[in-house]
């Protein structure tokens, strides 16, 4: 099949243009289209970048008087430090990278097993990796919440469900590549810690009142 316009802006542009360079609707345009990266795992880094970028405006917006004198400005900062939006958007492109590798494996028929094993590894790695960057982040902006200027504390709690939806989205990425018993554990581990802290900032008790 010919690649329409927009498939071939992806494929030129997903070898040239790091997913940090790019414009959102950029991204969003070259996701759409039909080539194989950026895919699913560059969508979910960006969702977590994204999610981390909210987080660490919530903690821009406790930086008041008040704040320092409580000390909250103090864990504010902290958490501006740790939300590292540039780190998370190179799972994007990790990911694009580790994907067009593993696509040379399906048809060398001929590449040694050690070579296909360590592939085949390294495109596994990304998405897990994702996964326990995003129980980090999580975590770091929950015992943020408590110090939070209490006018914007949702920006901080959209941060945890963005990066609760990118863990879950790159737990799908993950188990396309065959994880091993001890993988799954691990992810399952996160993904669980992930969801109970993402049902504790959503107080779904509170809508039966």
């Amino acid at each position: 099949d010919k690649l329409d316009e927009a498939s071939k802006r992806k494929l030129e542009l997903s070898t040239k243009m790091a997913t940090d360079s790019r414009t959102i609707g950029g991204f969003v345009t070259e996701l759409s289209a039909k080539v194989p990266t950026p895919g699913g795992g560059a969508a979910a880094a960006v969702s977590a970048a994204i999610g981390e970028a909210a987080a660490a405006m919530a903690a821009a917006y406790t930086m008041r008087k008040k704040d320092i004198e409580s000390g909250a400005a103090d864990k504010a900062t902290a958490l501006q430090t740790t939300m590292a939006v540039g780190k998370v958007l190179a799972f994007a492109d990790a990911d694009a990278a580790a994907y067009e590798e593993l696509q040379t494996t399906w048809k060398a028929t001929d590449m040694p097993a050690e070579q296909k094993a360590a592939i085949e590894a390294r495109a596994l790695a990304v998405p897990v990796s994702l996964i326990e960057h995003c129980r980090t982040q999580i975590s770091a902006i929950e015992a943020f919440l408590p110090h939070c200027n209490t006018g914007i504390t949702s920006d901080a709690k959209v941060g945890i469900h963005l990066l609760a939806g990118a863990a879950r989205a790159a737990y799908q990425t993950a188990m396309c590549n065959s994880p091993s018993a001890e993988a799954k554990a691990q992810m399952k581990s996160s993904l669980l810690f992930i969801l109970a802290a993402e049902t504790k900032v959503l107080a779904l008790d509170r809508l039966e009142d």
